[in-house]
């Protein structure tokens, strides 16, 4: 070693005076060995100059100083070729308010769009996932609500669950449609009287105006009480249960804070998108890193070849492949190759060198003080040794008043007579313990290796072969079993052979799995010699094909993957897919149809399916039997029980109502007829009349003159002529058939 210092020094020393006295040059690529220029004022590795040479060979270097800053340095990588080192991006004026992007192999300015618009510092959201957002100003405790009419996101009045209206000594009452608010016409009304508690009153109609929203309901007589309307549309918040009183304990303006919500409460996964962008040594994005440095030092992206190892170049100042050679490669490491790590057993205390300093030992502690290579017992087992000097054969006795071990002579039965049994100098031998009086629990370095069907260690075990016969570490595919092959004498991963499903129930082989960023495989086990078979009631269906849905477009969304009660693979979705011959997609799906059997969903976001996004929603299904009770007729048909009322063992009530007014009645004669509707009715059925109040004297009768139609006569055998007043007048038909 100081031969080579001796030769450098010389050759330096032998170099200054050539180049003081004679200026003699030095080819330091030929001349130089291990050339160290961290000393040196400066340094200039490359030729400069305003514009780049007519010629150049490969590997040569320029620094074009009339070029923008970071797009100096030139190489070149083809004979007389030069081509630009880094990258950067120009800024025109009509890059204004864009962004920075880059699409996985170039990078590019572009505008911000999708949901939202204006410049970066100014954004403006205008749309929510693709939907118009209405740019009209909102009104206190409005909420943003969808308007099917516009198509767009727009301010409204927050729903409410329901509206009460009293009334008083009234046989029919109207609550117009802009007092309940609501918006609909698809309403539920209920209606009680004011007993305590109260006792619902039935109606003897209720209307509701389609245009209007008006709800009209009349009785057959006066009551008072209160009417309930329910619906799904609009209405007014004015209390009650419907009203949202705070969010997160907070009211007024609520925004969000930190400790809203914790990961746990979130469903789903983190996008992609949501990440930051990778750094350091590291580039592109985390789920899709690249490592580009090591421990800062430039890693070059020249792809290499087999058996090259990454290999420093101070010229270059990366890491690139090469190869080792000469004499000075390893071959081997412990009798390995490859990427070689350390392990167990590398070295032997005999074969290192030296001895260990104090100052890399720790300090010592728990019953020891001072270091370890001068330690000092000051406790056993946590209990305190005393420092007092001890006296020629003394023993080491407990003082339960000093809390402490000290110095003592030892008499009576307190001695140990024998250890094990023996005397003298005891050492440990087979048998002295056994497990049962050995506390704690073993350590994984005391335990011996792994062995026979088992490799590595007990507490990491990787079974490598069954019954002495060995498995293959060969990755299995889904749905694979673990096959023997004669040839190989191991077990390996292979499809089973022979006919049917897979699986148990057939939920192995209706599945769906991610075979692409844009392709989702379902029933890749369903065939003609093995269907996926489904039932709804007393009906099969068999699936004998497998199907693929292909994701496109942009958005957030989930597809609902289920069969239809005809037997047929559905994708629900609302998201933009494409079936293959074994499925059918459905756009606007955001939920499972009723009366559909669950078999998968899937998310999907920029048109491509999310890596986890897959639920399985497969199920075992229970038989229950439904059965017709007296009166009622159980129809079946497949997957559908329809229920239905027997009217030749329940009667049918057919009932309308309206309010008549009959002129003066001569004694002696009856008034002109006048009819009432009742939807149902016909000829020669029977009327059970509901008459109001009649004056004295005045008797009548119903009857069907028609269908659909009840004749109401009033007659008079009061002796003089009587005007019976307005009044309601009720028709019931009770009907056995």
């Amino acid at each position: 070693m100081n031969k080579c210092r001796f030769a450098a020094g010389l050759f330096l020393w032998t170099w200054f005076i050539a180049t003081g006295e004679g200026q003699t040059l030095v080819d330091l690529r030929t001349q130089s060995k291990s050339v160290d220029f961290s000393a040196a004022t400066s340094t200039k590795p490359m030729q400069t100059g305003s514009s780049l040479p007519p010629t150049c060979a490969v590997g040569q270097f320029f620094f074009l100083t009339t070029a923008s800053a970071g797009s100096n340095v030139y190489a070149c990588d083809a004979v007389n070729t030069w081509t630009v080192e880094g990258s950067s991006l120009p800024v025109n004026s009509s890059d204004t308010n864009e962004v920075l992007s880059s699409n996985g192999i170039s990078t590019e300015w572009l505008a911000l769009g999708g949901d939202i618009s204006g410049a970066p510092g100014a954004l403006t959201v205008t749309r929510l996932q693709g939907r118009n957002v209405s740019s009209a100003a909102p009104s206190s405790d409005q909420v943003l609500q969808w308007d099917a009419a516009t198509n767009q996101w727009q301010p409204a009045a927050a729903e409410t669950g329901n509206a009460s209206y009293a009334f008083a000594a009234q046989v029919s009452i109207t609550i117009p449609g802009t007092v309940h608010q609501f918006g609909t016409a698809n309403l539920v009304v209920a209606c009680y009287d004011n007993s305590t508690p109260p006792q619902e009153v039935e109606p003897n109609t209720v209307q509701i105006s389609p245009t209007t929203y008006n709800v009209t309901i009349n009785f057959t007589t006066a009551q008072t009480g209160y009417c309930v309307v329910n619906g799904a549309g609009t209405a007014s918040v004015s209390g009650g249960g419907g009203a949202v009183t705070s969010v997160f304990a907070r009211t007024g303006a609520v925004m969000a804070q930190t400790g809203d919500y914790s990961f746990g409460q979130i469903s789903g996964s983190v996008g992609s998108s949501q990440l930051p962008s990778a750094g350091g040594d590291v580039s592109g994005t985390l789920t899709a890193a690249t490592v580009t440095g090591i421990q800062n030092r430039l890693v070059a992206n020249t792809a290499p070849t087999s058996g090259q190892a990454l290999v420093w170049n101070s010229t270059a100042s990366a890491w690139q492949p090469g190869t080792v050679s000469g004499s000075g490669a390893v071959s081997s490491v412990f009798g390995r190759t490859g990427a070689v790590a350390s392990q167990t057993g590398d070295y032997g205390f005999a074969q290192i060198s030296g001895s260990v300093a104090s100052s890399q030992l720790p300090s010592a502690g728990g019953d020891l003080n001072g270091t370890l290579t001068a330690a000092t017992v000051t406790g056993i087992q946590n209990r305190v040794v005393a420092n007092t000097a001890p006296t020629s054969g003394q023993a080491l006795i407990w003082n339960a008043s000093a809390s402490a071990w000290q110095p003592g002579t030892v008499s009576g039965s307190g001695a140990v007579s024998s250890v094990f049994g023996r005397t003298g100098i005891v050492t440990a031998q087979s048998g002295d313990y056994s497990f049962p009086q050995i506390s704690g629990t073993v350590g994984s370095s005391q335990l011996p290796s792994a062995g026979g069907d088992l490799s590595g260690t007990l507490t990491a075990a990787t079974v490598r072969a069954i019954q002495g016969q060995a498995v293959s570490s060969t990755l299995p595919g889904n749905g694979q079993a673990l096959v023997w092959n004669s040839a190989a004498s191991a077990w390996q991963p292979s499809s089973a052979a022979g006919t049917g499903v897979t699986m148990a129930y057939q939920l192995g082989d209706l599945a769906a799995v991610r075979a692409s960023s844009t392709a989702l495989s379902i029933g890749a086990g369903c065939g003609p010699t093995s269907p996926c078979n489904v039932r709804f009631g007393y009906q099969v269906y068999s699936i004998t094909n497998s199907a693929t849905a292909t994701v496109s477009g942009s958005g957030i969304g989930t597809a609902y993957i289920y069969v239809s009660p005809s037997g047929t693979l559905m994708v629900g979705n609302n998201l933009t897919v494409a079936c293959s011959a074994g499925c059918i997609q459905q756009a606007g799906i955001t939920s499972f149809p009723p009366n559909v059997l669950p078999v998968y969903t899937w998310t999907a976001t920029n048109g491509t399916w999310d890596s986890t996004g897959g639920r399985d929603q497969r199920a075992f299904l229970s038989a229950k039997t439904l059965a017709a009770g007296t009166g009622i007729i159980d129809t079946e048909a497949p997957g559908l029980s329809t229920l239905a009322v027997d009217n030749g063992v329940i009667p049918t009530y057919l009932m309308n109502s309206a309010t008549m007014a009959f002129p003066s009645i001569a004694t002696g004669g009856c008034a002109a007829d006048q009819t009432l509707t009742v939807a149902g009715a016909n000829p020669g059925d029977a009327v059970a009349p509901g008459w109001p109040a009649l004056p004295a004297g005045i008797f009548g009768i119903m009857l069907v003159s028609g269908t659909n139609t009840v004749t109401v006569r009033l007659c008079n055998l009061s002796g003089s002529a009587v005007t019976p007043p307005s009044a309601s007048y009720k028709a019931t038909i009770v009907r056995n058939y």
